[in-house]
């Protein structure tokens, strides 16, 4: 990329949110924010501090109003393009906002940010990533090679390059480099968690090994735990996963998740009624649980409570109209 590109690109991003440039309202939720009534105040009497524009565009961020962080960004930028948590911020709030286009406009500034700061891992590393979720997988493998040829222990670069395996369903690639993540940093709490993950469909009792790991990193990490319950319901081993589920609702009364594994196991045993009574618990500690109200449905159905079970399906529907079981549970009890 030629540094007459870069600057267009610079250019064209600066335009393009000026001609989305919202108008501020006062009475609005983000013109409601103290932090942003302060920075509002010292940017209207220094409009050309980039460091203020910065800090506001961080408190939009926060409040989701992307086009004025994006505004704010680029107009940081323009003054000063030698900071590289403008770019990182402005794609994070590109890539957040989601419409048509914004996802590619995301890895530009990423890829513009790299060719500024060639040698700034941090940078080079959330380009990978980008690239990544756009699925740009050779692209993000030569972002990652870029690292490595300059720091062949980083271990973060090796778990990019797993997370980059796993994404294209490379399983062995992805093993072998998140173990060499974990070599080179032994607290890598998310490959410890993604080395479990595989394992775990593996049916691979290693994976406990994988979750202990995570867990002596971070004992108060509920998602280990689920995990490890996951694997011993996956294998039959329920008074384990009973074990499991249990210490994690005593830990965290509201982990919806857990209630609805205890659901899955009470099913398969066929005790309905404790089945339909963790389900239920699932859907009012996360009132937006599809699958929740799908299972109840179905012991409701199993029951012989059809009004109940049209009731959790229609509702499990209405949430999620692509859910393909409650279609055809829908469908098989003659609602169309």
């Amino acid at each position: 990329m030629t540094l007459r590109y870069c600057a267009l690109l610079l250019l064209c991003c600066f335009l393009w949110a000026c001609k989305n440039e919202p108008k501020l309202v006062v009475d609005s939720q983000a013109g409601q924010d103290p932090q942003l009534v302060k920075l509002n105040a010292l940017v209207e009497n220094d409009p050309g501090n980039d460091s203020l524009l910065y800090r506001r565009a961080a408190v939009y961020y926060q409040l989701d109003a992307y086009d004025e962080a994006i505004r704010d960004l680029s107009e940081a930028i323009r003054i000063d393009s030698m900071q590289p948590a403008y770019y990182h911020l402005l794609g994070d709030a590109l890539l957040d906002y989601a419409r048509p286009g914004d996802s590619k406009r995301a890895v530009d500034v990423m890829e513009l940010a790299a060719q500024r700061f060639p040698e700034r891992f941090a940078t080079l590393l959330k380009l990978s990533e980008f690239q990544l979720i756009i699925r740009q997988h050779s692209d993000a493998l030569k972002t990652i090679d870029h690292i490595l040829q300059r720091d062949p222990q980083n271990a973060e670069a090796f778990f990019m390059a797993g997370r980059v395996a796993l994404d294209k369903g490379d399983t062995t690639n992805a093993i072998a480099s998140l173990r060499k993540s974990t070599q080179f940093d032994a607290a890598h709490l998310d490959a410890w968690m993604f080395l479990g993950r595989i394992f775990v469909n593996r049916d691979n009792p290693t994976a406990i090994q994988y979750f202990d790991n995570v867990l002596r990193l971070d004992s108060t990490n509920l998602e280990a735990r689920e995990y490890k319950g996951i694997f011993y319901k996956r294998t039959g081993d329920f008074d384990k996963a009973f074990d499991v589920y249990k210490d994690i609702i005593v830990r965290n009364p509201d982990y919806s998740n857990a209630y609805f594994d205890l659901g899955v196991i009470y099913l398969e045993l066929d005790s309905l009624d404790q089945a339909y009574s963790n389900f239920d618990i699932a859907t009012k500690t996360d009132p937006l649980f599809v699958k929740a109200y799908y299972y109840r449905g179905l012991c409701s159905e199993m029951k012989g409570n059809k009004e109940a079970a049209l009731a959790d399906y229609k509702q499990a529907n209405g949430m999620s109209p692509d859910y393909k079981e409650a279609k055809e549970a829908l469908a098989r009890l003659g609602v169309k």
